[in-house]
């Protein structure tokens, strides 16, 4: 009698454990993040009462009798599937789409997360914007500057288009301006004059009224034209810009002037049209400040600058482990690594199995609420049956007490 009491009390306890892990499920249906948990059960070694028997010449074989002495609790396993994306247009905001894990840490303590709800901190390091741990990546924690600078680019190349005029006569003269950068961006404007020499034949010289510019080296030259108004000769010459003592800049400075060689695809022409050369684009900039930056599928962070450019800041990370269902709940959407998850493998994602980033995303709670909700009905059924053995157990013992009378 005392067996099915307590074998019923073991199904309360249980199915009321089994309660609770549903009700934290359905508690944290709208955390981001979130995995859900499922129980599996099973049963209490259970008392013999005959071992059974093999069988005889005369005799078959008798079967052993066992009484269950009720149930327990197999596992609480975590479920992994892939929760759904909710756009949030935040930079900040990263949803991994497949397996892994976010890195955060605090100092040495290193914690491990699906949800990806990050912001920056004062200092430019990017957090979780709940706890204030900082996301690792390659490098560490991740760090993006607001006042960052990119350095400034002097001119290498300057590319010239438009057209000299074939029908003016000899000696006729055509003007024209363009700037070049320095090393450290500042602009500077230049005089180029262009003199026809011959019918086909334009002779140029590189002039400079700047104060800060000394000299234009190799600054002369001549291009000429075929009979269908492309460069034949002369379509490209390196000159030299010198700038005068203190000026605080790398000196001397090669520029290539590129009249229609590699690399222009609008080149000058000689046709008997106006002449209108201008600079059509050069690769200098100057220095640029941190405008913005995106997070990519791959982890790259990349920062936009005032000057147009742009360039890594640093790598997000994942991490994937060999048994994830090992790793232990630490609270906060925090998993901690432990001996049955085995250690962190961490790399960039999109590889080793590791699953892609989607920015301005954030993965919502897995929690299947239909599923919950069947289960909790089940959790139920199973409390009430095993608190109905307890009642007819003891309506049992009531009857044998009271045959004493």
């Amino acid at each position: 009698m005392s067996r099915s009491l307590f074998s019923a009390v073991s199904g309360l306890r249980n199915h009321q454990a089994w309660l609770d892990v549903i009700g934290n499920n359905i508690a944290n249906a709208n955390t981001p993040g979130y995995k859900s948990s499922s129980v599996v059960f099973q049963d209490i070694l259970s008392q013999t009462l005959s071992s059974g028997s093999a069988p005889s010449t005369n005799l078959g074989g008798v079967n052993p009798m066992q009484v269950g002495l009720g149930v327990t609790m197999g596992t609480i396993s975590p479920s992994f599937l892939q929760g759904s994306l909710q756009t949030t247009n935040r930079n900040t905001d990263v949803a991994i789409q497949g397996d892994g894990f976010f890195a955060v840490a605090q100092g040495n303590s290193r914690l491990y997360t699906r949800s990806g709800a990050f912001t920056l901190d004062a200092n430019g390091d990017l957090v979780e914007g709940a706890t204030g741990y900082k996301v690792q990546g390659t490098a560490g924690a991740i760090r993006i500057s607001q006042g960052q600078e990119s350095g400034a680019t002097p001119t290498a190349n300057a590319l010239f288009k438009g057209n000299l005029d074939f029908s003016v006569p000899t000696a006729s003269t055509y003007t024209s301006t363009f700037s070049v950068r320095d090393s450290v961006g500042a602009a500077h404007t230049l005089t180029i004059t262009f003199t026809k020499a011959a019918a086909s034949q334009w002779n140029w010289a590189v002039t400079a009224s700047d104060s800060s510019i000394s000299a234009i080296t190799t600054g002369t030259g001549s291009i000429t034209f075929n009979s269908s108004g492309a460069i034949s000769a002369g379509a490209s010459q390196s000159i030299g810009v010198d700038y005068v003592a203190g000026a605080g800049v790398a000196d001397p400075q090669a520029v290539l002037l590129n009249f229609g060689a590699a690399g222009n695809t609008t080149p000058i022409t000689g046709l008997a049209s106006a002449s209108t050369v201008t600079l059509g684009s050069q690769d200098g900039l100057p220095t640029g400040s941190l405008q913005s930056f995106a997070i990519g599928s791959d982890g790259t962070i990349t920062g936009f600058y005032s000057n147009g450019t742009n360039k890594a800041l640093g790598t997000m990370q994942l991490a994937v482990f060999n048994n994830p269902a090992g790793l232990l709940r630490v609270g906060q959407n925090h998993f901690q690594e432990s001996a049955a998850s085995g250690v962190a493998n961490t790399g960039n994602p999109g590889t080793g199995g590791r699953g892609s980033l989607t920015p301005g995303s954030l993965e919502q709670s897995n929690v299947d609420l239909a599923q919950e909700f069947t289960s909790m009905m089940l959790a139920q059924t199973g409390f009430q049956a095993n608190a109905r053995t307890i009642q007819t157990s003891d309506q049992m013992l009531q009857e044998l007490v009271n045959m004493r009378r």
